[in-house]
């Protein structure tokens, strides 16, 4: 029986096994077909978007190298949008999903589904589901099974980037051009690298101390970025993880005062959540000071899932069940994970988009389009990526 880590420590859990997904798929084009190849997208503003993190952001790069990628390559997954699995861990499309359409570029493959540069015309997902700031030598030094721990860590990911890079522009000009000319998104990532652990029966002493390591790594590669000649970086911090139904249902044996009376969320794991952001947010005042030519942006991914959950009918959602999984294992809050949503057994509800969560760890596409319009028009990304746009 699961029980509370036992040191006491002001920081926060994490969030987002993955393991996931299915036959992929990129996000569908406008209506309108027909582009000139000097057409210019992303609203007049960007000429790619190039994406990085983990199965909030992955579009399909876990299902392209997985021989086993478990229950998300099935239905129910990906029913409400594109009525199929798509290696999307949702019931629906992503942040990502939502940014593409609004910044109207035809075609944005996952990194792994693209093969030419004509693929990556757009940009790319590089985002992989279970991914970790940390690399995972690092978790295998600390006796941790990396068996559910993608090899793929942020640092691999910005790797790609430059393999797509070097296809996209032949001259260091030129592809630095395309780099101040692009849209990053460098997360979510970071919830993995406290979630693996903690799904491993390690206790907050030992998650604690990760933290300001997976910030360093997350510096790091916004300095290669930047490097590279980004201009536009937009960075969001973790969301709430004592609100996610699946560690409601771990830590079911808290006592009273572990939770938040106006959520009903656990106090330590969003303090361990708040401990994380609030560290990140400070890199990024360090980097922006270093680079004044540069707009690194912070995403407020954590105040907007507790307003939502903090008033779930204002925003659509159920109040009975705004902690609660809409396709789960039964038990507390829906969240037993030793039955997948996929697997018999497995108890479904009628209308995701009443449900914040969708399978216990991530959530449905009606709070990922509250997200996404978020950071496309404010408040929780300031500027928002569609304010300050510039044609290049």
């Amino acid at each position: 029986m699961a029980t509370k880590p036992l040191l006491v420590l002001p920081l926060l859990l994490v969030a987002a096994f993955l393991l996931a997904a299915a036959a992929s798929a990129s996000v569908p084009a406008p209506a309108t077909t027909s582009y000139s190849p000097a057409t210019r997208f992303g609203g007049g503003c960007y000429t790619h978007f190039f994406s990085f993190g983990d199965s909030l952001i992955d579009t399909g790069n876990f299902i392209h190298y997985s021989t086993a990628p478990g229950p998300v390559a099935r239905s129910p997954y990906g029913e409400t949008f594109f009525h199929r699995p798509t290696g999307r861990w949702s019931d629906g499309r992503l942040i990502v999903d939502f940014i593409v359409e609004r910044l109207g570029f035809p075609s944005w493959p996952p990194y792994l589904d693209g093969k030419s540069k004509e693929d990556f015309r757009y940009g790319a997902n590089f985002a992989v589901a279970s991914g970790t700031a940390l690399n995972q030598l690092l978790f295998k030094k600390k006796h941790l099974n990396v068996g559910g721990i993608t090899p793929y860590s942020l640092g691999v990911q910005v790797g790609w980037l430059k393999k797509v890079l070097a296809m996209l522009g032949s001259t260091e000009q030129e592809r630095r051009e395309i780099m101040a000319s692009s849209l990053f998104l460098v997360g979510e990532i970071g919830a993995n690298d406290y979630n693996h652990p903690f799904f491993q029966n390690r206790t907050l002493g030992f998650v604690g101390p990760l933290v300001p390591r997976v910030i360093r790594s997350i510096e790091l590669s916004l300095e290669a970025l930047i490097n590279l000649g980004a201009k536009t970086l937009y960075v969001p911090g973790i969301f709430p993880l004592g609100c996610v139904p699946r560690y409601l249902f771990l830590f079911r044996n808290s006592t009273a005062g572990d939770y938040d009376p106006a959520t009903g969320c656990l106090r330590w794991l969003n303090d361990l959540t708040v401990h994380h952001n609030n560290l990140l947010k400070a890199k990024i005042a360090e980097l922006r000071h270093a680079h004044p030519g540069v707009s690194i942006v912070y995403v407020d991914c954590y105040d907007e899932v507790i307003s939502i959950v903090s008033a779930p009918a204002s925003n659509g959602f159920a109040p009975a069940t705004a902690l609660d999984a809409c396709c789960g294992g039964g038990g507390l809050h829906n969240a037993n994970f030793t039955v997948h949503c996929t697997e018999p057994g497995a108890v479904q509800c009628p209308d995701p988009s009443r449900y914040v969560s969708w399978d216990g760890l991530h959530m449905t596409e009606a709070v990922y389009r509250i997200m996404a319009r978020g950071i496309l028009d404010g408040p929780f990304a300031m500027p928002p990526i569609m304010s300050g746009c510039k044609k290049y």
